[in-house]
């Protein structure tokens, strides 16, 4: 399974994979946000998000929203993935998990948590990882979660460890954007299929 987000392309096996995002019981409950994916990776299970920028922490209220709507999408998705693989929500729910999801027995002091943002800059990501497990400390608690498995990353880190497959470099982005500066998803796909 493959997706593009932020200007990265995710790829991981479709055993292994469940977008939670996309899933009916987030698109169909209103109020609900969740991280991209939920992935099983090297027998850990990894909660994935993708942003394509984070605001300057020089502007208090945007860099705390920005950190609050984070916190709401691992927290929302922590629970609702528990929910799912205890069946709480049925049978068929249960099984738009993939099979290696529904049969893994990790706890959730092994989860990890990915943030990924493009275009950042290495020297800033220690201070928002920072921001980000400070903003995430009762969810932390409330699952039993290593706050050390708490990870952010830009592009290029992500690369590095095989958490997305390619990425539209910085020098590139003018080139997969709209007039009114937002990504062109044509563009972008277009982008990734000529630089394969």
């Amino acid at each position: 399974m493959q997706f593009v987000e932020s200007f990265m392309k995710f790829s991981f096996h479709d055993d292994d994979f469940f977008r939670i995002e996309e899933d009916e019981l987030v698109k169909d409950t209103e109020g609900i946000k969740s991280c991209e994916c939920v992935v099983l990776i090297s027998e850990t299970v990894a909660f994935i998000e993708a942003k394509a920028s984070a605001p300057n922490p020089s502007n208090p209220k945007s860099f705390f929203d920005f950190l609050n709507d984070i916190k709401q999408k691992f927290a929302q998705s922590l629970q609702l993935f528990t929910e799912i693989k205890s069946k709480d929500h049925g049978e068929e729910a249960f099984q738009r998990l993939p099979i290696n999801l529904q049969t893994d027995t990790t706890t959730t002091d092994t989860y990890k948590i990915y943030l990924i943002i493009h275009g950042h800059r290495q020297d800033w990501l220690i201070g928002l990882l920072d921001s980000l497990k400070d903003a995430m400390r009762e969810v932390v608690k409330q699952w039993n979660l290593r706050d050390s498995n708490i990870k952010v990353y830009n592009e290029e880190i992500a690369f590095e460890n095989k958490l997305i497959v390619a990425y539209v470099p910085k020098a590139d982005l003018p080139s997969v954007k709209q007039d009114n500066g937002n990504a062109d998803p044509e563009k972008i796909i277009k982008w990734f299929s000529e630089h394969e």
